[in-house]
């Protein structure tokens, strides 16, 4: 099974996906866009990543904002990031 990133849920299917630790090491929870040098690439509240994702998520198929913020709602808070 193909592993997503825990912060934006981007499939982490080839080596160059996932992100790195300071040392070079890869981190096998999150993706190269949301983890660089050891830590999250970015600051971001919940309502603030989905906001972002919405663009990525409809290439992916969804036809609408609402329609991809709806499928977004219903993946991100199960990972890791953002799992209360």
């Amino acid at each position: 099974m193909t592993p997503l990133c825990q912060s934006c849920a981007m499939p982490m299917d080839a080596p160059e996906k996932f992100g790195l630790e300071a040392d070079g090491k890869q981190n096998d929870d999150y993706c190269c866009h949301c983890w660089k040098n050891g830590k999250f690439a970015y600051e971001s509240t919940l309502e603030q990543a989905v906001e972002n994702n919405i663009p990525w998520w409809k290439e992916d198929g969804d036809k609408s904002d609402d329609e991809a913020r709806s499928r977004i709602m219903k993946v991100f808070p199960t990972l890791k990031r953002w799992a209360k």
